[in-house]
């Protein structure tokens, strides 16, 4: 639809400005020139590295929610133009069992995938915390420690401050017995800024 009106426009304007063409009036004889004068062309802006991260990420920081398993808040920031760490923030209730607190910060490298304008891939891992608190009385919390991997995708919305994202986040636990948990990650929110 821009296209046609840009097309449409383009043809009215040479339409215009045909029909009002004048033959160019003569010059006086005694009449002297002016010579122009060079002004000085404005220095351009430069660069700075948030820049830098908007022009190939779309973005510098940000701020969303996350759900699938839980529910999430989500914070990520871009060091360099395809690096970047995440800090999640989970909660997980377990109807009648008892509910889960997680903690987890995770280094990201961003790739674009070509076919899709916006849409990058990114992998990367981290560390994560979590505590479980029974509803049962006679259980007592229990605490672990892990590592993180993270494999997901995410779609920066041209013109919108959004983005979203799907990704999945297992997690290898070494304490508490130690094991390996695939319900990590979800599908994102998150305003750009």
């Amino acid at each position: 639809m821009k296209t046609i009106l840009t097309i449409i426009l383009c043809i009215v304007a040479i339409n215009i400005s045909a029909q009002t063409k004048k033959r160019p009036a003569k010059k006086p004889v005694n009449q002297t020139v002016a010579k122009p004068t060079l002004q000085p062309q404005p220095k351009a802006k430069a660069s700075t590295k948030a820049d830098a991260y908007s022009t190939s990420q779309n973005y510098s920081t940000a701020i969303g929610v996350k759900f699938l398993y839980g529910i999430s808040l989500t914070a990520k920031h871009f060091l360099k133009e395809k690096h970047a760490l995440e800090g999640i923030f989970t909660y997980r209730g377990f109807n009648g069992l008892g509910s889960q607190i997680g903690v987890s910060l995770a280094y990201e490298y961003h790739l674009p995938v070509n076919a899709i304008q916006n849409l990058k891939c990114y992998v990367g891992g981290g560390g994560h915390f979590e505590y479980f608190s029974f509803d049962d009385d006679l259980v007592d919390p229990t605490t672990t420690v892990g590592a993180l991997g993270v494999l997901g995708l995410e779609y920066k919305f041209k013109g919108l401050p959004i983005a979203i994202s799907a990704d999945w986040q297992p997690v290898f636990t070494f304490n508490s017995g130690g094991g390996f948990s695939a319900e990590n990650g979800g599908i994102g929110v998150k305003y750009t800024f």
